[in-house]
């Protein structure tokens, strides 16, 4: 049994569903280790180690109530000559209890010395999902529910410029059409893409990326600005920019109990639809918050994660952060504070690739909260 997300190899549950079951579908994941249906490893530097596990999947989230559905993850180590990180197929089906269907097919691939990094997916959802307003003060009687149904598509190329600095670039194509499910101002029709419609993105950007691993790192930096332009004359209805800013330290204390801390900055501006304003809450960042839970122009926070190895392959994590959000950068300092706080269990699956389980329990502002279960470090 493994657990898998839309994007990043990541689930997130809610807190419906008991600790019996969270635990004993850790347990089962670890009893069915990785099924390797390739070539094991060799002593030639020539040769690569290759393993393709199909496996169910199991996860929740507070907008999405139980998933299930099935995952097929391949990973190719790359030759020890290469020195490259290992390249990646992951082919996803998962169904929710709120009628929510997504499946797709995502991929990435490093040439030698990790100079270049190509990365695509392909996808298809029928996602219902919550939607409270725009702003930091909305309600949670204000909650409506719409369905986006259509397709995703996103390739993107990092390229190293020196060292550990690349050159990103992408483009995000997105068509879809949206149904208002509930009363309210979604189908009034008043927002800016509530009908749905077609995006086409455009994104360049700077990384920097010292990380000693990309699953579960201990030691390094991750920092990345992005800019995004979505432009009518490709085709989409609306033209806006988006930014954003990620940044990431991880530091090893004593053997492997790390430290990871994290900062995030997000603006749009422009024809921005509803859908794709900063979003607060998920199983990455304000843990707690039920994905969109607050939505706005712009978005702020930072959280901090202590990692702990408990017995063998079982490690333990407590986080904490806080964020804002608001119509302006100059807003954000008067906004109502979001805190976010929890913890969780780590079962490793795969030593190599420091691959494994997570479960996360946070909670947040006005009583809110959230389980996750997930694949790999929230970040």
């Amino acid at each position: 049994m493994i657990l898998c997300d839309n994007l990043v190899i990541r689930c997130r549950t809610h807190r419906y569903v008991s600790w019996s079951t969270i635990l004993g579908s850790v347990a089962i994941v670890a009893l069915n280790a990785p099924i390797c249906a390739a070539a094991q490893s060799a002593p030639d530097s020539t040769v690569g180690r290759r393993r393709i596990q199909p496996l169910p999947a199991l996860g929740s989230a507070p907008e999405t109530g139980l998933q299930f559905g099935a995952t097929v993850l391949a990973v190719v180590d790359r030759p020890a000559m290469d020195h490259a990180r290992p390249a990646s197929l992951i082919a996803t089906a998962i169904r929710s209890t709120k009628g929510q269907t997504r499946v797709s097919l995502e991929g990435e691939h490093w040439t030698r010395q990790n100079g270049r990094r190509v990365n695509a997916l392909l996808a298809w959802q029928k996602f219902p999902l919550p939607f409270y307003g725009v702003g930091d003060s909305t309600a949670a009687d204000d909650k409506e529910i719409f369905t986006p149904k259509g397709v995703e598509a996103i390739a993107g190329v990092q390229q190293r410029v020196r060292g550990h600095w690349y050159a990103t670039g992408g483009i995000r194509f997105v068509d879809q059409s949206i149904t208002p499910d509930s009363v309210g101002v979604l189908r009034e029709r008043t927002l800016t893409g509530s009908d749905g419609g077609r995006l086409v993105e455009l994104s360049i950007g700077a990384l920097r990326d010292s990380r000693d691993n990309l699953f579960a790192p201990q030691r390094g930096t991750f920092a990345q600005l992005t800019y995004t332009h979505n432009d009518d004359a490709l085709g989409s209805p609306f033209q806006y920019d988006r930014v954003r800013i990620d940044a990431r330290h991880y530091r090893t204390l004593t053997g492997t109990h790390v430290v990871a801390a994290q900062l995030l900055l997000l603006g749009v501006s422009g024809d921005t639809p509803f859908d794709q304003l900063a979003l607060v809450g998920g199983g990455d960042i304000m843990r707690g918050y039920a994905r969109g839970r607050y939505r706005d122009q712009r978005f702020a926070a930072a959280q901090v994660e202590y990692r702990s190895p408990i017995v063998h392959r079982l490690g333990l994590v407590a986080f904490a952060g806080a964020g804002t959000i608001g119509r302006s950068w100059d807003t954000l300092t008067d906004a109502r504070l979001l805190p976010t706080f929890g913890g969780g269990v780590r079962l490793q699956i795969d030593p190599r690739q420091r691959t494994a389980v997570r479960v996360d329990f946070g909670r947040g502002r006005d009583n809110s909260s959230g389980l996750y279960i997930g694949f790999n470090q929230a970040f």
